[in-house]
């Protein structure tokens, strides 16, 4: 996602390529070409329903089996009867007025609901605002910039028998200055440990012009890990003792891995616990990570396993960078979306395959990692049926997929085994 190289971005945009781009000969030094998957057809998750304004995530909650949450880019958060033959919607949490969209790739970009919801009625949000302008530190130099991003906890209430989130009830966990408008990530989510992860972009421009991603002392370019249990408004988190950098001299200790261009979607695994992400690459490589705590994933000494020639920095690169699980290159796709290690039963072929696809030619893989020191076993899957924006697993373990058919609409679709 990059203002200054477009086709790099999980959001609408007027292709200067056609969908489809035919492979050319892999080079030297490439991994093993794809081999084919099972072929896989989408079918309409909701089809009775009216298009959905630029749908960019779906949650699910198992108070309320019946209903998924779709959750748009313009800042709502819809509640859709699961039932096929039904039309109604009903709006859950509406921040339209709040989130700014000054930049394609702001909005509301994220939405979780509390482990223990059930019981407290709290859901998270991550959306971007506008703000007065102010000038704030990098990495390196300075920025002016008039946005930040929020990351908040909202309660739910009863109106007339629904339950809704209540914006009015906000508690600020996080605000982020973002020094452009772009690279922004977004994705929330708890994890088995029911501490809450954050993916934060770079800032935006191209190329990390501040070198935030490989700096401990900014949170941009990261996943943080927090603990958000019992947040107060005199404090609204604390810091897991056990994060990697806690008491580090010049380290925010919210950390839990970085060098991290943008990451679009991240997901646990529901049975090992691994946290698999999509990172949008720069101007080559698009790449597929497995974020450990600690973990220096590269960016922007490298965009994926390559050296990256326009850093500017001068300072040394971390150690022990980590490379990607597998990578793919701006001739099959130029925008990854992150997806899911599917656990369903309706697909076999793919239990076990880290599910993603590229939002600018609507292609779809399936990876799993390598034995040992081999090369990851990467699926070539059937396309999108349009531009996929985000990925989402149902209760029982099969995938979502929303995606923009036509600015501003879109729609959500199940995958299916043809």
């Amino acid at each position: 996602m990059n203002a200054l190289h477009p086709t790099s971005s999980p959001f609408p945009l007027l292709l200067c390529l056609a969908m489809s781009l035919a492979p050319l000969c892999a080079q030297e030094g490439e991994p093993p070409a794809p081999q084919a998957g099972p072929k896989l057809t989408y079918e309409d998750a909701f089809p009775a329903q009216e298009p959905f304004p630029l749908p960019v995530f779906v949650a699910f909650t198992a108070t309320d089996a019946d209903s998924a949450y779709v959750v748009t880019q313009t800042g709502q958060v819809l509640r859709v009867p699961r039932a096929a033959d039904r039309a109604d919607r009903q709006v859950f949490l509406d921040l339209s007025d709040q989130v700014f969209m000054g930049h394609f790739e702001e909005g509301l970009l994220g939405f979780q609901f509390d482990p223990a919801y059930a019981a407290n009625g709290f859901v998270y949000a991550y959306w971007t605002e506008k703000i007065e302008a102010r000038t704030e530190p990098m990495a390196r130099g300075e920025q002016k910039s008039d946005r930040q991003s929020v990351i908040a906890r909202y309660a739910t209430r009863e109106v007339d028998g629904v339950r809704i989130a209540d914006p009015g009830s906000e508690l600020r966990l996080l605000e982020v200055f973002e020094p452009f408008g772009n690279h922004n990530a977004g994705t929330i989510l708890f994890g088995p440990d029911g501490m809450l992860y954050i993916a934060l972009g770079d800032g935006g421009a191209a190329n990390d012009p501040f070198g935030n991603a490989e700096s401990l002392q900014m949170l941009l370019g990261k996943v943080l890990r927090i603990d958000v249990r019992g947040a107060t408004r005199e404090q609204q988190y604390t810091i897991p003792a056990d994060n990697p950098f806690v008491g580090q001299d010049g380290a925010r200790g919210e950390i839990w891995c970085y060098g991290l261009r943008n990451v679009w979607r991240m997901a646990f695994d529901r049975e090992t616990g691994e946290l698999w992400a999509g990172d949008v690459g720069q101007n080559r490589i698009e790449e597929v990570d497995v974020l450990q705590k600690g973990g220096f994933y590269g960016w922007n000494s490298f965009e994926a396993d390559e050296e990256f020639e326009l850093r500017r920095s001068k300072l040394p690169t971390p150690a022990d960078p980590i490379p990607p699980i597998t990578s793919y290159p701006h001739r099959d796709g130029l925008s990854i979306t992150g997806g899911h290690v599917y656990r369903g039963a309706a697909i076999p072929a793919l239990r076990g395959f880290y599910v993603y696809g590229d939002f600018q030619t609507r292609r779809m893989w399936a990876c799993r990692r390598g034995d040992g020191d081999a090369a990851a076993h990467v699926l070539t899957l059937a396309n999108a049926p349009f531009q996929p924006s985000s990925f989402a697993e149902e209760p029982d373990g099969e995938l979502l997929m929303t995606c923009f058919t036509q600015k501003p609409q879109g729609r959500v679709f199940r995958l299916r085994a043809e």
